[in-house]
């Protein structure tokens, strides 16, 4: 089961407006947060950009809200008195325990995702602790089959029985090379020499070695990896050592590539494209840890998985 969902409410932002209503001062509220005042003034200019209207009235440091910021303020308001509300009940404060989110993650989204997730979702839940665990996508299909994690955010590309998934993003799957590699010399894939290529690529187990897989299958060249390795930030790491030529999404390798330390070439005949998503068991009950914890993923994701411009 697939589905779609919209940008949850900024839970940040929403904090940012109110206390610099209530202190009356930028300064002020942004030493309240822990942000410095820049970050504060670019999230409340990002809020009311989202809200497409003025919320404050800013006069050096002091800051009074608009005629609508008044209005808004009261519903800001209510929303965080009720989000703090309920995740004090279902967080387990009554009886002294603590609401925990076992979240699985493959090797790339440990990396290159879960930084980011963790620094957001801490400051709106920081109630809520997390346990994670590392894995390929079947295996994390398998823990969330079995109840052992609650979420698991992958690149995983077809439909499971009782699983629901909600899509983050999607990334490009590209040729990698080191700069001295032919091809990165001649700035040009060379159709001609696909199949004599030492690949460097996920292993055979891997949802993504099937999509590269099915790709050869349909250029009709034999897939004959030169190295299987469960982890693309070290596939990575050996084409920058010369080792061969991988397969990878290009969002990882970005500064690489655009510093020229690697060399980036589509795949053949179309963009290989991977669908990320983040999934849960249909038949357990979406509490409010998990609905924000998604929404916190979609939002961040969006700024990290995208397509990065081959030269």
């Amino acid at each position: 089961m697939y589905i779609e969902m919209n940008d949850i409410i900024d839970t940040k932002k929403l904090r940012m407006f109110v206390t610099t209503i209530k202190e009356g001062s930028m300064r002020k509220a942004s030493s309240h947060l822990f942000v410095t005042p820049s970050a504060l003034s670019h999230g409340i200019k990002a809020l009311e950009d989202s809200l497409g209207t003025k919320l404050l009235n800013r006069k050096g440091p002091n800051a009074s809200p608009t005629e609508i910021g008044k209005r808004f303020f009261n519903e800001a308001l209510d929303i965080l008195n009720r989000l703090d509300s309920a995740t004090d009940r279902f967080s387990g404060e009554g009886n002294n325990q603590v609401q925990q989110l076992h979240i699985g993650l493959t090797n790339t989204g440990c990396s290159y995702l879960l930084p980011a997730i963790v620094r957001e979702f801490r400051e709106s839940c920081p109630h809520i602790s997390l346990k994670l665990e590392v894995g390929d996508t079947d295996y994390l299909i398998e823990r969330l089959n079995e109840r052992s994690i609650d979420i698991a955010i992958a690149p995983i590309q077809r439909e499971y029985n009782d699983i629901v998934q909600t899509q983050i993003g999607e990334d490009e799957l590209v040729y990698i090379v080191h700069p001295s590699h032919p091809w990165a010399i001649a700035s040009k894939l060379d159709r001609n020499s696909l199949g004599n290529q030492q690949l460097i690529i996920p292993a055979v187990s891997s949802n993504t070695y099937n999509l590269i897989d099915a790709r050869y299958r349909e250029i009709r060249l034999p897939l004959e990896p030169f190295i299987e390795l469960n982890n693309e930030d070290a596939i990575k790491q050996l084409v920058s050592l010369n080792m061969g030529t991988g397969i990878i999404p290009s969002w990882i390798a970005k500064e690489e590539i655009q510093r020229g330390r690697l060399r980036a070439f589509q795949t053949p005949k179309r963009p290989l494209r991977r669908r990320w998503t983040i999934s849960h068991s249909s038949s357990v009950p979406r509490n409010l840890s998990e609905f924000l914890f998604i929404g916190t993923c979609k939002a961040i994701a969006k700024n990290i998985i995208h397509k990065v411009t081959l030269s």
